[in-house]
Formats: C-alpha cells, sequence, structure tokens
C-alpha cells in the first residue's frame, strides 16, 4: 500500500513509514529464525529486506541524527550475511564456467544468528527514538525521494564515461535500488507505477551485471583458469543494457519526477 494511501485514509506520512519500517523488520527476524533451513535464500532475504529499511528510512525529514543511528545495525545485519549471499553466487557461475573448479572456494561460515537478532532488535527499538514522526509531511517526503532520483541521475551520467570501472556501475546500482525501494514504497499514481516497473527492470539488469563482476574476480584469481571471454562479453552486453534504458528513465530532469509523485 503506497504512502498517499495511507496518508489520506489512516496514517500521516511519518507514522505511515514507521509502520512499513516495523514490517520489514518483523520480516527480518522471520528470516534469521528460518536462516538453518536455507541458509542461501534467507540470507539474501535478509539484505534485500535490510536494504529497503535503509532505502525508506532515508524518507524521514528532519532526523539526520536518527537516521545514522538507524543505519548503523541496519549496516552491520546486511554485512553479516554478505559472505553467505556472495559465495552462493559465486558457486553458481564456477558450476557453469568452470567445471570442477568450485573445490578452490571455502565453505562460508554461518552468520553469528544470535547477533543479528540483536541488531534487528535494536532497530526495532530505534523507531520508537524519532520524536517527529506524527509531524512529519508529504511534501518534505517527496523532496528527499527526488534527491534519490538526482543521486541515480548522477551515478547514470558517472557510468556513462568511456571505459568506466565496475565499481562505478556498482555505485550506480545502489542508487537504483534505492530508487526502485523508495518508488514501491510510494507508488499509487499511474505513471509512477509504470516507471516503478521500468526501474525495478534497470535495476535487475545492474543487479545481474554486479553477480557477473563478483564471479569473474573470483574466476581471474584462480590462476589455472583461462580469462573467459564469453564471460566478459556477457558483461559488456549487460552494460550496453541498462546504458540504453536509463535515458528513459532518468534523462528527465528532477522535477518531472516529482510531478508523478503528485
Amino acid at each position: 500500500m503506497g504512502l498517499m494511501r495511507l496518508t489520506r485514509r489512516k496514517l500521516a506520512p511519518g507514522l505511515a513509514l514507521r509502520a512499513a519500517l516495523r514490517q520489514l523488520l518483523r520480516q527480518v527476524l522471520r528470516a534469521i529464525d528460518k536462516f538453518p533451513q536455507d541458509p542461501a535464500g534467507q540470507a539474501h532475504f535478509v539484505r534485500t529486506r535490510v536494504k529497503r529499511l535503509q532505502s525508506l528510512s532515508r524518507l524521514v525529514p528532519r532526523g539526520k541524527v536518527w537516521q545514522e543511528t538507524f543505519l548503523e545495525p541496519c549496516r552491520a545485519l546486511k554485512d553479516l550475511f554478505a559472505e553467505t549471499r556472495d559465495l552462493t553466487i559465486v558457486q553458481t557461475f564456477a558450476g557453469k564456467y568452470a567445471p570442477g573448479e568450485a573445490h578452490h572456494l571455502r565453505v562460508s561460515l554461518p552468520p553469528d544468528l544470535v547477533e543479528a537478532g540483536r541488531l534487528a532488535k535494536s532497530a526495532v527499538d530505534l523507531l520508537a527514538e524519532n520524536p517527529p514522526w506524527a509531524k512529519v509531511e508529504w511534501k518534505e517526503v517527496a523532496h528527499l525521494a527526488v534527491d534519490t532520483y538526482r543521486a541515480a541521475r548522477a551515478a547514470w551520467k558517472k557510468a556513462s564515461y568511456r571505459e568506466a570501472p565496475d565499481e562505478v556501475f556498482h555505485a550506480w546500482r545502489r542508487r537504483v535500488k534505492r530508487l526502485l525501494y523508495q518508488c514501491e514504497y510510494l507508488g499509487g499514481r499511474e505513471r509512477l507505477v509504470r516507471f516503478t516497473r521500468r526501474v525495478d527492470r534497470l535495476g535487475e539488469i545492474l543487479g545481474n551485471l554486479q553477480d557477473v563482476c563478483l564471479a569473474e574476480r573470483w574466476l581471474k584469481k584462480q590462476k589455472t583458469l583461462p580469462v573467459l571471454s564469453d564471460l566478459s562479453c556477457r558483461k559488456e552486453s549487460m552494460r550496453r543494457a541498462a546504458l540504453r534504458l536509463a535515458p528513459v528513465l532518468l534523462g528527465p530532469k528532477p522535477k518531472e519526477f516529482r510531478r508523478m509523485l503528485g
């Protein structure tokens, strides 16, 4: 349910944000409990939910100090599950592009689930520590969402430079994902829903690109393996696809995006 609908019918913008953050944290806590049964799946789930938490927390106006305090356990929580997620990606590509070489991979250590639970619960407690929740106005939230669009736009321009390094595309992906999660939350208007679907597609391309880059780095470290040209070609193809799609989404000026928010 979008923020505008909650604002008009049930909750003020700030209270709606707090409710969404609480719901995400409940999902994280359930995923931590389920981790032993499905490490790869739940690690991915936890990380995506925490990224949503980080993105939505940036829509809270007049709360910079609170925001940094809230983001601290979120970053630590996401990092706890990074190794499980990364090794799952590399194992998938190793099995496809380097059969028989996966024995080089070390087994990932399971995350400290007790610490993960503590971090999630501390984030829950922090939701009660931002006094202006009920005073947040819609125009303040919209202004911060426009800042996110502006950042994604700037990251795209850097990625458009000739032979931009992988790190630039990874930074662009982070900005696009933040924009996606905020748009999904704010959605409701038809134009914004269409825009969000396209942002999702761009985020998917950039996410797949990041997975390929991660696997490529591992494969290149294996001195017995040749550089895999087909993997490099796949990476370049994804880069071109992302850059072709970007102008439709990020070409318009920020004021055009603001109009979509209503």
